[in-house]
Parts: C-alpha cells; structure tokens; sequence
C-alpha cells in the first residue's frame, strides 16, 4: 500500500480522530459516536479501533488510535500518532513504517504510523507505561470472573475483550479475567521454546507461546479493544513435579524461572499437588493407619511447627452456613497430606513478592494455591486448613480451587446411570477414581440426582472461601452443560472464578473441521490428527493413547463432537490431546513445509480469524449468562 492512499484514507479520519478527542477522549459515548462515524467513512484500507483513542499525557493536542492497515496476506497492526505540524512533541515510539502529513481545520496534522503487533513488545510497553496506564491488568481480588485461556492470543484474546465488553454493557458486571496459560505447562520462556522440537507432545511449551509473549499480546488487545475498566493477567498453574528429591528441586526452580518471566503478571496459580501425601486421606485405596499418620506428623515437622499446628486449627471456624471444629486426629491428617505443599506454598509466594518488587512493579497480586490438582474430592475442613495456614503466615490466597470432581473439557453427569438420552452417568463417570463416597452421598441424600448434590458441596465451599474474603476459583470450566454452569452461579452467590482454555482452542480446530473436503485448511486439520494417531501409536499420552484407537474404530477419528453438549459424543481422545500438536511439526505436508502447525494457524485468513472469533466471544458470554443466571 503506497503512503499516499494511507494519507488519502485517514485524512478524514484524522478529522474525526481529533474533533472527537478534543472533547472528551475518554467518554464511552463519544467514543461510541466516533465509531460509527468512522464506520462510515471510506477507509477500505485501514481499519480502525475507534475505542484505543488515547490522549498523550503531556501534550493535549496529541493522540494515538490503534488501527490495521489491510494489506494482504493478513491486516498489519499499528498505533496511529496524530500531532500539529507546529507541536512536533516528544516521540515515544520505535518501528517506524510511514509518516505523512494530512490537513485537519486546525491546521496541518503529522500523522505517524508505528508497528503494534503482538511481537513489539517495546511499543507495548512504552503505550501503557508512559501513555495510559489504564491498559495494565490489576488484581482481581473479589471480582467474579470468566478467566479465558489463550492458547491462540492473536485470535482469541480480540475475541474475549469483545465478550466482556457485551458482559459489562448487557449484564452489569465486570467479568475479565484473560492473558491465562500454565506457566510450566501450555507454556514456557523464550529459551525453552527455542530448544523443543515438537516430537515430544507433553513436553512443556506445547502452545508455542512465551510466558513474556502471552503477557504482551494481553496488553495489546486490551489496547485495541479500549478496554479501560480491569482485567487480570494470569500465569497459571506453576507446576512442581519431580520423583526425588534432586528432580523436585530443579522443578522448584524451574517455576521460579518462569516467575521472573512472569512479573507483569496479577495472578499466580501454584500446583505443588507433587507433595501432597494423599496416603494420609481416608479416601484412599490404601490408606495409613492413625499410628503412620502420627508416626509421619512427627517425621515432617519439629516440635515447635507440631504445637503451633495442634493449637491454630483447634479453634472453631465459622462461615455464614455453619461451624467446624477439626479433631487432633483430623488436624494431623491433614497436615501431613497438605503440610509440605504448603511450605512450597510460602516459598513461591515469598519468591512472587521478591521478584515483584525488584522489578519495580506494583506489588499487589492474587495467589492461588491448587488444592483441585489432589486426586481426592476437596472437602470443607481441608479447604479450611489450606486458607488458615496460609492466612495466619501471611501470605493470604485471594482464591482457592477445590477439587470438585470435574474432568476436562467433559460435561458432568446428570443421573446416577449411563443412558443414550443422558450421557455418561456418575457411576462410570466416577469409576477408578478416589471418590467413594460421592456415589454414596448422590445415591442416599440426593435422591440419585449429582446436580443437586455438587450445588449444596459447592455452597458449602463457596461458604468457606468468602469466610476468608476469597473466591472459589473453578477449574476444567470447558465443556460444562448450562445446567449446571446455573448450579455454580446459584451456589456460590454469584463470587466465583470460572476458569475455561481447552474450548476456545477447540472451536478453532471446529472451523478447520468445517472446511470443504480437500481444501487447505481442512487437510491441515486431518494431518494434525493423524500427527495425534501416530504420537498415540507410540504411548506418549500415557495410558490414554489406547483412546485413539478405539475412536477410530467407532467412526470418530476426526470427530470432535458437539461443544453444546460437552462434546461427550465425540472423539474424547482429540478433544482432550489434539490441542498439543500445535507445538508439533507438519512432517507430512505435502509441498514439504515441515514447519510448526502453530505457525501454520497463525496464518488463518481473515475470514477464518473472524468466524473463530464469533465463536470464542459468543461462548464467553454464554458462560457469563447462565452463570449469572
């Protein structure tokens, strides 16, 4: 595109631009009058994002849009600088592409265009630094939420800002919680991903995207989308993992290695479930007997941590539906299951903090410890003694997940039975896992129904979460029926963290999916999950590879089911592991372009980018619906 058809187009837009900014550039109603002028106005070339007007802080004659220029392949984006010709002004930013001028009625008017894609990170910064700071994510203390994962930021985060924004316009409530990927799982730091070659499908880093890069690409879209109002910026889950001790401490200090990536971020999720004992819980298959529980509350903790233990959580705790009081021998019991998880616990949070203000930045973060990654149903005593001992040695958490017997991107079971009409059912749902007694409890106080037994578990543990000013934070959001998103919403009074990923990348791969037979992008679609079969074929997905084999003789192999019903009647094996192959090669390309699928999707045409778009934002509102419902 020359620079005199970018001139010749925002010209008039540049009119507009300053007439509108010189009023009120932050008023929602100008801003909404000046979108639909620039709607109509001819700018066939360059699109712009009418709400990201933004007033320079020291010059009130100069303003910044964020826009796209429409060039092929793919929409460039780029900040817009609007200044008089006689106020040259300081400039703030780098990446010049083309500068120009065009005549306004105030007189001559600079126009320079920088690029603003995902990668310029110093032009990112720079804008909510040292232009407007209301772009920042911040804590998201008591605010509800529907926290989306961004496995593909180019493509859904656009789409989640416009899902809140029609949240907070239609239902009154803020609701933004996104920039949210593991840390240590779905991603990782530049360096990592530098040195993985996509033959390992589970190996962290499978989305291909930097813990840095998801933080940026979170700003930006909050930028083009205007979005002034709040939102939080989430690394999640830190994961520790390890089978001795040499392996858990590189872990350890692997995670904090993507802190320090992760200092911008607002929320903190840990997962130190590698050190619960859950031998000492009665749920499981072989558990230890009151002397080895005594026997190893005596090994992990001196004497003085025994006493202090044996008296904090002696007293009666109190919630707005009831009272506990633990006895010493389940006080013991759960020290040893959750004790040393909960020194890791005060090590990371103690680490946030340092790294925090070393950096220079605000010091205020949410601190998620997750409790749902035990393998046993979260009662409200263990979420109780998670939150004191967290509590009473100050590094207090914002929002505790339980564990509520959810399963990923998976309905939940609606009758105690599997039927055709009804979907699995909680026996076989619940079979092989440490959940005895929840069969029990459906069956003999719930009249059969798991509905309406989750709904009072749920109230129960919301209770306790507000009885320490936090939120219950609910994991594996992806693929629940609106019934029961009701449940949630109902029983937690409306305070709850909702958190999906997994679906927004699936409706992706649906739109893939939906492509006529033998056209590009659906062959693409068809060789990511033959790339799946053969990783399968080699038990790289553990005991779950005999999944695709088995989908495959029932007729599913490229089926992903219907994401309205869970997608329980689809290819579970794909819906769980297809996402990974994006950090994978296209081996078997046939024009020999073995690069990474993720690289490939980055090039989704605009049509495809925008249908993909109309289903992440559409599904984030329909969540926010039913569970405000």
């Amino acid at each position: 595109m020359s620079v005199t058809t970018i001139a010749d187009e925002l010209g008039a837009a540049a009119q507009e631009v300053l007439q509108a900014a010189a009023r009120r550039p932050a008023d929602t109603e100008a801003l909404e009058r000046l979108a639909r002028r620039l709607e109509s106005l001819p700018t066939s070339r360059v699109r712009i994002r009418p709400r990201s007007l933004t007033m320079d802080p020291t010059s009130s004659s100069t303003f910044y849009l964020a826009a796209d220029l429409l060039a092929e392949p793919k929409p460039k984006p780029v900040l817009l600088r609007f200044a008089p010709r006689s106020e040259p002004g300081r400039e703030r930013f780098i990446n010049s592409l083309h500068a120009f001028t065009v005549h306004a009625s105030e007189g001559p008017m600079s126009v320079n265009v920088f690029s603003f894609g995902t990668a310029d990170y110093e032009n990112i910064r720079t804008f909510v630094e040292e232009v407007d700071r209301a772009f920042l994510p911040r804590p998201q203390k008591a605010e509800p939420a529907v926290a989306a994962g961004n496995r593909h930021p180019e493509i859904s985060l656009p789409a989640v800002f416009d899902a809140y924004r029609e949240i907070l316009d239609c239902l009154g409530v803020n609701m933004a919680s996104t920039v949210q990927l593991s840390a240590t799982r779905e991603m990782t730091t530049e360096e990592a991903l530098k040195g993985r070659d996509g033959e390992d499908p589970t190996a962290i880093g499978h989305t291909r995207v930097s813990i840095r890069h998801l933080y940026h690409a979170g700003l930006w879209a909050a930028i083009r989308a205007g979005w002034r109002d709040g939102y939080t910026a989430e690394a999640d889950h830190f994961i520790v993992s390890g089978g001795t001790p040499a392996e858990i401490s590189h872990s350890i200090e692997a995670a904090k290695t993507a802190i320090r990536h992760a200092v911008g971020y607002t929320k903190f999720t840990t997962d130190t479930s590698r050190l619960f004992e859950l031998e000492a819980d009665p749920c499981h298959p072989t558990p230890w007997s009151e002397s080895k529980v005594l026997e190893r509350f005596e090994q992990l903790f001196q004497d003085s941590e025994r006493r202090w233990i044996m008296s904090e959580f002696s007293q009666t705790f109190a919630t707005d539906q009831a009272e506990y009081r633990l006895s010493q021998r389940e006080i013991m019991r759960l020290a040893v299951k959750f004790g040393q998880s909960l020194k890791l616990n005060e090590d990371l949070y103690d680490y946030i903090r340092k790294v925090k203000a070393e950096a220079g930045v605000d010091g205020g973060f949410d601190f998620e410890p997750s409790i749902d990654e035990a393998d046993t149903l979260t009662t409200p005593q263990e979420m109780i003694f998670v939150m004191q001992w967290l509590k009473a040695r100050g590094r207090p958490a914002q929002l505790c997940p339980p564990n509520l017997g959810f399963k990923k991107r998976q309905a939940y079971p609606v009758a105690l039975e599997t039927t055709e009409a009804q979907g699995v059912g909680l026996r076989d749902y619940a079979k092989g896992k440490m959940w005895p007694e929840l069969e029990v409890r459906v069956a003999r106080d719930f009249q059969g129904q798991p509905l309406r037994e989750l709904a009072a578990r749920v109230a129960e543990l919301a209770a306790v979460a507000r009885s320490f000013d936090a939120t219950l934070s609910i994991h594996s959001g992806s693929g629940k029926q609106p019934e029961l998103l009701e449940v949630i919403g109902g029983a937690t009074q409306g305070r709850v963290n909702y958190k999906i990923s997994g679906e927004l990348q699936l409706q992706l791969f649906d739109v893939l999916a939906s492509q006529p037979a033998n056209s590009s992008w659906r062959l693409l679609f068809e060789r990511m999950v033959h790339r799946a079969n053969e990783f399968a074929a080699r038990g790289l997905f553990g005991y779950e590879s005999e999944l695709a084999a088995k989908y495959r003789a029932m007729g599913r192999e490229f089926n992903l089911g219907d994401s309205s019903r869970g997608r329980v009647d689809g290819n579970l094996f794909l819906v769980f592991w297809l996402g990974n192959m994006v950090g994978s090669r296209d081996l078997y390309s046939p024009d020999g372009d073995h690069r990474f699928f993720k690289e490939k999707l980055d090039e989704l045409p605009e049509e495809l980018v925008q249908e993909v778009q109309r289903r992440n934002s559409r599904y984030v509102v329909w969540l926010a619906e039913h569970l405000r419902a």
